[in-house]
């Protein structure tokens, strides 16, 4: 009833169309389904399989997505022998409730203590796993204490790790947003290719500063292209006027936040 494949160029619109199946004619989406689409391939050519997919009753119907820290540009200092799991996502009410997700999981973490081939021979020392609600289901916090993970001290509950070889190490601090004088009089909004909703996350958020603030220049960047640009503003996903804005797009502060940026406040 359950079938378990790993990724590949014949299934990548499977694994796209687990999130977006709704989503697939929206010409905004559809742009971040190019964005993931070619992310996906190019993790493929340079890491091998990145991602399971769960079929249940012949239906793409959940996935968990990972890649070496290593393979991240957004990351200063990626360390060694560290596995990111992106998500875990499992939208088909009748595949529910059956443990797929946690199968999906286990699976990619018996073969971490077993070398998984995307690490490249390197031992997986501990697996960092992000943690986002989407306020539909069993949130992911929830879900990987269940799996045995811990929160990663100091994230607000939005990282969680699990010790394979090694234990947890923390990343040098960030060091946050210092302001820089090109960033004066225009907005940057960030968007990362992993996530096929980021880029209409960043496009919403776009579309709020141009409406509180019509003088700001706003320009939208792809994280992964531009690491440089991300990195110099402090891993900080939205800039108005040389003020990083910390709350969601979708956040009802949001708005309010940006209004006081564009102010200079």
């Amino acid at each position: 009833m359950v079938r378990v494949e790993d990724l590949s160029e014949g299934n990548v619109d499977d694994l796209i169309s687990i999130c977006s199946s709704k989503l697939l004619e929206d010409p905004v989406h559809s742009v971040g389904v190019s964005l993931k689409r070619a992310w996906l391939l190019r993790m493929l050519r340079e890491y091998g399989p990145c991602a399971k997919l769960a079929y249940y009753r012949g239906r793409p119907a959940a996935q968990v997505l990972y890649y070496p820290e290593e393979a991240d540009p957004t990351v200063a200092a990626g360390r060694k022998g560290v596995l990111v799991v992106n998500c875990v996502y499992n939208p088909v009410a009748e595949a529910q409730r059956l443990g797929i997700a946690s199968m999906l999981l286990k699976m990619v973490v018996e073969e971490a203590r077993r070398g998984i081939s995307c690490l490249r021979g390197e031992p997986c020392r501990f697996i960092l796993a992000k943690a986002f609600t989407t306020g539909l289901f069993l949130s992911l916090p929830e879900f990987y204490r269940r799996c045995g993970f811990k929160p990663v001290p100091g994230s607000g509950g939005r990282l969680f790790y699990l010790p394979v070889a090694g234990e947890y190490e923390p990343l040098p601090p960030a060091g946050g947003y210092r302001p820089l004088p090109e960033d004066r009089g225009r907005a940057l909004v960030f968007y990362s290719p992993v996530c096929q909703f980021s880029y209409s996350f960043a496009v919403e958020a776009a579309r709020v500063v141009r409406e509180v603030a019509p003088e700001l220049e706003v320009e939208l960047l792809n994280m992964w292209e531009s690491p440089q640009e991300f990195l110099k503003r402090g891993g900080c996903g939205l800039v108005v006027n040389a003020k990083p804005v910390r709350s969601f797009v979708m956040d009802k502060e949001f708005r309010e936040e940006v209004k006081r940026a564009a102010r200079g406040r």
